[in-house]
């Protein structure tokens, strides 16, 4: 019956609720805490609807009546609106059955929470379909009319004109209707704001992902196991269905008994799977007439932390030219220990609070602990701190690198960045910091481009929750 504002108006009066919560605080964690509060004390539970019913009475009585009379209470989350705007987005919205629709109303919801400095949105994208627009109610229709409504228009015009634009030309036509009850917002500031963010869109599906997973064969010293995906999409909802496996036909041989049994390799075999790799998505594009830029490719390797020593960087492209990765491609490192072991999985959720940080942080360098490692800094209670993005390591970096994954892994930090060797001016801290100067969203793509310097030896760290590989689930 409540937005999360009149939710929040509605604990003023329960001190002992109010005070579990904290800053950036998921919703779905609120949620939690207020459920079993109440579930404990049937009659502050029922002095909670009380207030329920003073702050939203229509909205309330109907909800208990749908109860009674034994109909599904969701069927309530549509009922008219005092505003004829949401009344008609409620309309074409509820005409929507496709679940790609839906996953791309997730994203595009999501970057507009961020944007108004909110942080939340329930998981499950069902919930999303029934929640939405009554979310929407709360805010100011200007709000909704210039990022909401513009943002989504632009994200489908770029995902699929075809499948959508019928859904996409009915939603302008409401907006620029609607726009015109305002003094003070214009049909311009609507169309300046749908080019703003096609131009976003547009940047961002330019890009291609080549993700990796290597880990160490057990009980077979160096050597190793490798497992490849391409990706198109910026943010994967399923790994399952969202990425393409890529081949390796050395990867499996069969056993006595006709069973699959993934094969180990060498170092200098994996270099070469890897190149293998890139040339089948060159060969994916080719065959499917797609457009991008493939210089945009952006690769992501999940490395466990006894692996983070390999300058992947600066692997070859092309071992007859000499090319270098690092000179062509956005390089990411990705911590696979993050995901596979207990210990840090419980971390899952601080780690994804972070992340929803950084994708809103203005600023990068005051997000960032500055360390020197020396072998007994205490990295983990310093990253603790939830304004701490990420970690900044002030001089070169040889070893003591599994000590630095782990306090990344236990603090929930996705970023850290450092140099591998002595830069040209020797001074590594104050390159770093210029790195920093600007939005930390855009740190990968600054890294890159100072990697072009000779000699300019960076390593990135860059963990984003959003972007898993098959068979990895944040719990």
């Amino acid at each position: 019956a409540l937005t999360a504002q009149k939710l929040n108006e509605s604990l003023d009066d329960f001190p002992e609720v109010r005070g579990q919560f904290t800053d950036n605080q998921q919703q779905d964690l609120r949620h939690e805490i207020i459920l079993n509060y109440f579930e404990k004390d049937p009659e502050e539970f029922n002095n909670l609807l009380e207030v329920i019913k003073t702050l939203n009475p229509k909205t309330y009585n109907e909800y208990v009546h749908k109860l009674e009379s034994n109909e599904n209470p969701k069927t309530i989350l549509l009922s008219p609106s005092d505003s004829k705007f949401i009344n008609e987005l409620k309309a074409i919205f509820s005409q929507q059955q496709d679940e790609l629709f839906w996953q791309c109303t997730k994203q595009v919801y999501q970057e507009f929470l961020w944007e108004i400095d909110e942080y939340d949105l329930m998981s499950d994208s069902g919930n999303l379909g029934e929640y939405l627009l009554l979310e929407l109610e709360d805010l100011p229709e200007e709000t909704i009319l210039l990022e909401f409504v513009p943002r989504l228009v632009a994200y489908l015009s770029i995902k699929d004109i075809t499948k959508y634009g019928s859904f996409v030309d009915r939603v302008k036509n409401i907006a620029k209707e609607n726009i015109s009850r305002y003094k003070n917002i214009k049909i311009y500031d609507f169309n300046q704001q749908l080019k703003k963010f096609k131009k976003n869109y547009k940047k961002s599906s330019d890009k291609a992902y080549l993700l990796i997973k290597i880990k160490e064969k057990q009980a077979e010293p160096n050597s190793f196991q490798i497992s490849g995906w391409f990706a198109t999409d910026e943010i994967i909802e399923n790994p399952d269905l969202d990425l393409k496996p890529l081949n390796n036909k050395y990867s499996v041989q069969p056993s006595e008994d006709h069973q699959i049994v993934e094969k180990a390799y060498k170092l200098e075999e994996i270099k070469e799977i890897v190149r293998d790799y890139r040339l089948q998505i060159i060969n994916y594009i080719v065959e499917n007439n797609d457009a991008r830029e493939f210089e945009r490719l952006i690769v992501e390797i999940f490395l466990p932390s006894s692996l983070l020593y390999w300058d992947i960087e600066q692997w070859e492209v092309d071992i007859n030219d000499k090319t270098r990765w690092t000179s062509l491609y956005e390089v990411r490192i990705r911590s696979l220990d993050r995901l596979t072991r207990l210990e840090y999985t419980v971390n899952n959720k601080l780690w994804k609070n972070k992340w929803a940080l950084v994708k809103n942080s203005v600023t990068s360098h005051e997000n960032f602990l500055d360390g020197d490692f020396n072998g007994d800094l205490d990295l983990v209670n310093q990253l603790q701190n939830k304004k701490k993005l990420g970690l900044k390591l002030k001089s070169v970096i040889e070893s003591s690198h599994e000590r630095i994954a782990l306090a990344l892994c236990k603090s929930g930090t996705p970023i850290a960045i450092w140099f591998r060797s002595t830069p040209p001016e020797g001074d590594c801290e104050s390159q770093l910091n210029c790195l920093l100067q600007d939005q930390l969203l855009q740190l990968s793509e600054r890294v890159f481009q100072a990697r072009s310097q000779p000699k300019c030896h960076i390593s990135l760290i860059w963990d984003d929750p959003n972007r898993l590989i098959p068979n990895y689930q944040l719990k």
